[in-house]
């Protein structure tokens, strides 16, 4: 009965070992538990049949003589063997440039590059082979008896421990040469402990001679004990780990708040300071533009208007920058009225036209600019449209005149708006025959800074893009081809007013 329940205590304690490293295993994505826990679920099957046959043969002497050293031989040879390939194959690394600090792991999980937590078929073979053999040497000691299981005319009574004292010697070896006992993790120095008590429990155990008398009983409260070790020490590596989870979670926190108000300081500073560049930049330049205009000089006109163009460059940088901080900040304001969107796309196409005829006349020649007008009428923010609509065109024009100028002008470049109602939604779409959007641009090109060129910031189709979506509508771009060589197409959507256009048509009518 003592043996019995001996054997009972140990499968319970296996079964806990063998859940919590799987439990363990999957939450770190460590194999050395995995592998330990699917090796436990092993000892515990082992474990349970040497208890429950032990006891069903209970007064068979001569069964029992060599049927529990078999079977305590398989469980122990199996543990010993198991133990030896985690700590060669699977336990962690510890670099000689790494130092312990305090509540910390500092060794690196990473260094049998771990792909994920599924089982590998390198993890399952050998598990899979030393279960087979332990489970049929449990299977075999029902009729068969092992060749001097039990001698009485030496010391040591049972030499089939020897193999396993001599696995668990090994595993203690290679615990000490990689130096795992150096990692601040209770459960590596629980393995440490456990490896310790089962040496004992073996040589104790060898001097055995017969069943249930005291060096028997020692040697199974020194294997429970080992199992017991890695209990206790699984617990205090996960209370380890909450420890460490909430420390870190509290300098995560206090990094977010620094970082928070750092960014909160650098909105308030670009804010200030493109607020305080459009202050001057506005009369510099209206009265370069009134010079430009007294001025009679070709060659001075020349240099008027390139101060005129760079100061209205800094102009636009400087409300792109305000609209960004506008978006980041959610203080972007509509103004919304009822409108035409026809007069706002005529009036953007005149004075994209009006800037490449003033550019330069060639230019103009070989680029044109193609819209058939259409009455939609929306409720929106009338300036905030016109600026998706001219930061979309200057898109369209850049690139274009980019494919004209490569190719030399062979062939001259087109520039298709198109606007019209479906259902309750105006749909705009701007198509040219440009070099079209890079790959690399592509899954980011509604990002702020989204550009491969020195040319402009890459912000207009971030901000046109928040826009679009303050409206309730959705914009997107595609190019026209897979290779992108005969341009693109960018497109949004802006939601009707059905009703008050109804009431237009019943007025002109």
């Amino acid at each position: 009965m003592h043996h019995f329940y001996f054997e009972m205590v140990a499968v319970i304690l296996s079964a806990i070992v063998a859940f919590y490293c799987i439990t363990r295993a999957y939450t770190l994505r460590e194999k050395f538990s995995l592998f330990v826990g699917i090796g436990f679920v092993t000892i515990t099957i082992i474990d349970f049949l040497h208890a429950v046959f032990s006891f069903n043969a209970a007064g068979n002497s001569i069964f029992l003589h060599y049927f529990i050293p078999q079977t305590w031989f398989a469980g122990r040879t199996f543990l010993g063997a198991m133990l030896v390939i985690a700590v060669l194959k699977y336990a962690p690394l510890i670099g000689g440039a790494k130092e312990e600090r305090e509540g910390q792991i500092v060794y690196d999980r990473q260094s049998h590059k771990e792909d994920d937590d599924r089982l590998h078929n390198t993890l399952l073979f050998p598990l899979i082979t030393l279960a087979v053999l332990a489970i049929s040497v449990v299977a075999f000691s029902f009729f068969t008896t092992f060749p001097i299981i039990v001698v009485t005319d030496y010391a040591i009574h049972r030499p089939y421990e020897i193999p396993s004292l001599a696995l668990f010697s090994i595993a203690l070896l290679y615990f000490y040469r990689k130096k795992i006992y150096k990692t601040n993790d209770f459960f590596y120095k629980g393995i440490l402990g456990a490896l310790v008590i089962d040496i004992f429990g073996e040589i104790i155990m060898s001097f055995s001679a017969s069943n249930f008398h005291t060096a028997h009983n020692i040697a199974h409260i020194l294997k429970n004990s080992g199992y017991f070790i890695i209990i206790i020490s699984l617990a205090m590596s996960s209370i380890q780990y909450n420890k460490i989870a909430k420390e870190k979670q509290q300098v995560i926190g206090v990094q977010y708040e620094k970082l928070k108000k750092s960014d909160k300081m650098k909105d308030e500073f670009i804010n200030v300071a493109a607020h305080e560049l459009r202050t001057p930049i506005q009369p510099i330049l209206s009265l370069t533009e009134v010079l430009r205009s007294k001025v009679k000089d070709i060659h001075e006109q020349e240099l008027m208007d390139i101060l005129i163009r760079n100061a209205k460059r800094l102009q636009r940088l400087t409300e792109d920058i305000l609209d960004v901080t506008k978006i980041e900040s959610g203080s972007l304001n509509l103004k919304k009225e009822f409108f035409n969107l026809n007069d706002v796309i005529t009036n953007s196409v005149d004075d994209i036209i009006s800037n490449i005829v003033k550019k330069s006349q060639q230019q103009g020649d070989l680029i044109k600019l193609s819209y058939q007008p259409h009455d939609i009428f929306i409720e929106a923010d009338k300036a905030r449209i016109t600026q998706v609509i001219s930061n979309i065109l200057i898109n369209a024009i850049k690139f274009t005149e980019a494919k004209v100028n490569k190719e030399a002008g062979k062939e001259r470049g087109i520039i298709n708006i198109n606007a019209e109602k479906h259902d309750n939604l105006a749909i705009i779409s701007v198509k040219d025959t440009g070099t079209g959007i890079d790959p690399d641009v592509f899954p980011r090109l509604f990002t702020k800074f989204a550009m491969k060129s020195d040319k402009g910031t890459g912000l207009g189709l971030y901000i046109s893009k928040s826009i679009v979506e303050a409206h309730g509508g959705k914009i997107w771009a595609e190019n026209n081809n897979d290779d992108g060589n005969e341009g693109a197409t960018f497109t949004f959507t802006l939601p009707r007013s059905e009703k008050r256009e109804a009431n237009i048509h019943k007025r002109t009518e």
